[in-house]
């Protein structure tokens, strides 16, 4: 591994990422409220890519569409734990991917689990998708979810399933460390092993991350442990996962999953990286991820 690499890792343990998401639940979501009420949708300026604010169930999305007409089309999800609005950072990065696959991206300000059940940001993902539909071929689109976002791109199909859609499901998914709890000892064993390698989620946090997911109320197992969701007719499926990530524990239940469904779906596995090591790409591994990323999206999106 690289020297930045390491140096990169030894920061975050110095500075405490994980602890973070290791405080008590009143208290997480208390401090992401007012994190979330400083974040803007930026205001974005480009050449080639037009920015626009559209509203879907009263919450925004961002849509980024390319001057130059293109005929498909992304919905990339932010992840931030169901706690933490797309940062200014992380809409950067999304228009870099834009603009280095030729895709036009939708990027939800989906609500999140401060204030809502987990039930809630499906429901307006869905309604998403179907607006992106009213645009775009289903065989032009393709999803993008990072960490609790690659649960919901994921879940978009457990959910059609389970609410019986008759839309036409999307051509292509790309999971990226995808956020679910454990659902059995084994994966709760796995997740504690993995534990001391992580530096920015706790085993913990993803033991006692249904309390945030459920905000007080029931919802359906899949959106809490998507490993026991419904695949049927889910499209081809990438996933990538970091090998020193607590999520990464979770990747052998995809896998059992995915054949059950008969899915076509691949894993591609960052050697010693961290969760969601594409969408950082600062150092040389990283960087690899990220164009590994990019070229997933441009063959297949």
């Amino acid at each position: 591994m690289s020297i930045k690499y390491e140096i990169l890792k030894r920061g975050a343990k110095l500075i405490g990422i994980k602890k973070r998401s290791q405080k008590p639940v009143s208290e997480i979501i208390e401090i992401k409220k007012k994190e979330n009420a400083k974040i803007a949708v930026p205001d974005i300026k480009d050449e080639n890519i037009a920015s626009e604010v559209i509203g879907v169930m009263g919450f925004k999305v961002l849509r980024l569409k390319h001057k130059k007409k293109t005929e498909k089309a992304n919905l990339f999800i932010i992840g931030g734990g169901m706690v933490s609005a797309p940062k200014p950072m992380s809409i950067r990065k999304a228009l870099r991917i834009c603009k280095e696959t030729g895709i036009d991206l939708y990027i939800p300000y989906y609500p999140l689990c401060t204030d809502y059940p987990v039930s809630k940001a499906y429901e307006m993902i869905y309604e998403t998708y179907k607006k992106m539909l009213e645009e775009y071929e289903p065989e032009n689109i393709s999803l993008l979810g990072t960490s609790s976002g690659g649960n919901l791109a994921l879940g978009l199909i457990a959910y059609m399933n389970d609410i019986q859609s008759p839309l036409p499901r999307p051509r292509y998914i790309l999971a990226i460390s995808p956020g679910t709890c454990p659902s059995n000892e084994e994966e709760k064993k796995r997740m504690r092993e993995l534990d001391e390698k992580d530096v920015a989620i706790s085993a913990k946090y993803m033991i006692t991350a249904e309390e945030i997911m459920r905000h007080g109320e029931e919802v359906p197992d899949y959106m809490i442990r998507l490993q026991n969701g419904d695949f049927t007719g889910c499209p081809q499926t990438d996933f990538i996962y970091g090998t020193e990530e607590v999520l990464y524990a979770v990747a052998p239940s995809f896998r059992k999953a995915m054949e059950k469904y008969h899915v076509n779906a691949r894993f591609f596995e960052g050697e010693r990286m961290f969760h969601c090591y594409p969408v950082f790409p600062i150092c040389k591994e990283a960087k690899e991820g990220w164009d590994l990323m990019v070229k997933l999206l441009k063959e297949n999106g």
